[in-house]
């Protein structure tokens, strides 16, 4: 079967430097474009430590999809950034992979519309790691039983958004399983923030009753722990049209 041909937009960045290590391993996917403004020109392995790939990173996006006739795109760049590159990709039919945290609500059903329009598909996966996916799921089941619940997530100080976009999705999966959709209720599950050097990803979800409490906690602890789930997204990014948010398992 032919491999399908991937760009990673912020290919330079720390997780961007990693997806492509893992797709320049994978058999059913390419590597086969990287962008990124801030090393333009560059051989794509050079950056990744690697040696020559025949790869040079790209600062257009929009010619790059053309170009090298891209299947799937991924973007690990920054919240600023982000909702313009998934709309070049979304205009030219290409489905996009966001890992970038800090969309707005506004901005997701922008992105939403956009892929209804050209029929393609836009994933937004708060965090990749499998076992994060399972702690969320966990904490909307104890919600059922014990309702007092505070999250605090842990990230490194380069972190742009806070909170996280994992803490966020966990609120909102706890408060739906609550009963509530009102948003002005968000603050019944608070979240604490803490961006500290020696950190990468961590959670925990906090549940307190009478006598007794309920802690569950993730912890990622460097960046190949995202790869598992990066691979399950791929795999259905060709199963939907239009927005999907978080990581089905």
């Amino acid at each position: 079967m032919k491999r399908k041909k991937v760009a990673v937009i912020g290919c330079a960045g720390k997780m961007g430097q990693v997806v492509c290590r893992y797709l320049l391993s994978h058999n059913s996917y390419e590597l086969a474009a990287g962008i990124d403004n801030g090393r333009a020109g560059d051989d794509l392995g050079a950056v990744l430590g690697l040696g020559s790939t025949g790869i040079t990173i790209s600062p257009n996006l929009q010619t790059t999809i053309s170009e090298s006739h891209i299947d799937i795109a991924i973007d690990f760049t920054t919240p600023d950034a982000v909702v313009a590159n998934a709309a070049v990709c979304l205009q030219a039919k290409v489905p996009v992979l966001i890992g970038t945290t800090g969309i707005s609500q506004e901005d997701q059903v922008k992105l939403d519309n956009l892929a209804q329009k050209m029929n393609t598909a836009v994933m937004i996966v708060p965090n990749f790691a499998i076992g994060a996916v399972l702690m969320m799921d966990f904490a909307k089941r104890a919600a059922r039983y014990m309702k007092q619940v505070e999250i605090i997530e842990l990230h490194h100080p380069q972190k742009l958004d806070k909170p996280s976009g994992t803490a966020i999705k966990t609120r909102q999966g706890i408060l739906e399983e609550l009963g509530i959709s009102d948003e002005s209720a968000a603050e019944q599950v608070p979240i604490h923030s803490v961006r500290l050097p020696g950190l990468v990803a961590h959670q925990e979800v906090i549940f307190g009753d009478i006598g007794q409490t309920l802690t569950i906690r993730h912890d990622s602890l460097n960046r190949d722990s995202f790869m598992p789930g990066i691979g399950i997204a791929l795999g259905q990014m060709h199963s939907f049209t239009g927005l999907k948010v978080g990581l089905d398992l």
